[in-house]
């Protein structure tokens, strides 16, 4: 059974540490920076100069050729190149890491959002509100909630269609985009709810304009475009060449930095609605890097292969966190914190699998347990 269902309304999950771990991890972050921006690295802005090159080339060529294999090859591209400014414009630039100021950071993430179709108010408030606060907290962390696809956290009841849920995830993660930018964004901003717990705060009127405005842009030049130019056959192949590979793309990132074995799944007490320590050091129960010495993982995935720094330093320019990382590291250690870390990505997916599978068992009620001991 369920054993922790959050109130839905303003309260909010609290944490009874006093921060003593997060100021000293920032005081020596701060000191290893020397002076340097933590937002807006110039390392990260030619990077995202480069990856909008890659993305609109390959827009723009699949729209140019005739034939389909050739047209199927640059909508992979297409993906590819949308899922890296996911992880690289969108995120850091709605994290205020892209640039120094407010408003170039309101720009960009903009931008970014209209390129890839999805909703940038429903997006940070799932993420900057839901996520980051409450990572890995069932009913408050929006990662967690598959609307009854998949158990990803012991706290959910256990139902028989979880049965076989590590064979059939793939096709699952592999529709996660289209259902955001087509499905989920349009069901969450006329019923102001992001799951059946968590209600969305409405939206101002600019953040409505810039709903419509977003969404009429994409799907009038990267939707009508391709459908007009292309042949039909040829459009829907290559459209689902496209979710599919941002689907997977996107999922098998984020999935493992917090889904995966030996994380924490913690569950505020009941009357005080409260967790034990300070909300950093929970960071570091709840999430994971992988493949921090694989300079393609940290290129492409726009530093979340670094989530533990990501996650402690949220507004930083994620070009900082392979140099920054030993120290949280070793800071961790000081104060008796675990440092989840995986050597290879494939290291981490498999450990995603694996705690998928444990969850697909039905639980033993402990009555039949201690009767089998007996």
């Amino acid at each position: 059974m369920t054993t922790h269902l959050p109130p839905v309304g303003p309260e909010r999950v609290s944490f009874d540490g006093d921060g003593e771990f997060l100021r000293t991890v920032r005081s020596r972050v701060r000191l290893a920076l020397d002076g340097k921006d933590a937002a807006g690295d110039r390392r990260l802005q030619r990077k995202a100069a480069l990856i909008l090159v890659w993305f609109f080339a390959s827009f723009i060529l699949l729209l140019s050729v005739t034939s389909l294999w050739l047209q199927l090859a640059l909508w992979f591209s297409y993906g590819l190149a949308a899922s890296a400014v996911g992880f690289n414009i969108f995120h850091d630039a709605n994290h205020g890491a892209m640039a120094s100021g407010r408003r170039t950071n309101l720009l960009i993430g903009s931008f970014a959002a209209t390129i890839l179709g999805a909703s940038r108010y429903l997006w940070n408030f799932k993420h900057h509100i839901l996520h980051h606060r409450f990572t890995n907290i069932y009913g408050w962390d929006d990662d967690l909630e598959t609307r009854g696809f998949l158990r990803i956290t012991p706290q959910q009841e256990w139902k028989p269609r979880y049965r076989g849920q590590h064979l059939f995830v793939a096709a699952l993660y592999a529709v996660n985009a289209f259902e955001l930018v087509f499905i989920k964004d349009w069901v969450q901003f006329f019923t102001l709810r992001i799951n059946e717990y968590q209600r969305i705060p409405a939206l101002s009127r600019s953040e409505k304009f810039e709903f419509w405005t977003g969404k009429i842009l994409y799907l009038a030049i990267f939707v009508g475009l391709p459908l007009a130019l292309l042949p039909f056959s040829h459009f829907v192949a290559g459209l689902l060449v496209y979710e599919v590979t941002v689907g997977l793309a996107l999922a098998l990132v984020f999935s493992v930095a917090h889904q995966v074995e030996g994380v924490a799944f913690p569950i505020p007490n009941a009357v005080t609605n409260s967790l034990p320590g300070e909300w950093a050091a929970y960071q570091m129960h709840t999430t994971a890097n992988f493949a921090n010495r694989h300079p393609g993982w940290n290129w492409y995935s726009g530093g979340l292969n670094h989530q533990i720094e990501h996650h402690l330093f949220p507004a930083m320019s994620h070009t900082h966190y392979a140099a920054i990382g030993p120290i949280v590291r070793r800071t961790g250690i000081e104060f008796g914190l675990p440092y989840h870390y995986f050597d290879t990505y494939g290291a981490a997916l498999h450990s995603h699998y694996r705690h998928l599978r444990a969850l697909s068992i039905e639980p033993q009620p402990l009555v039949a347990i201690v009767s089998a001991i007996l």
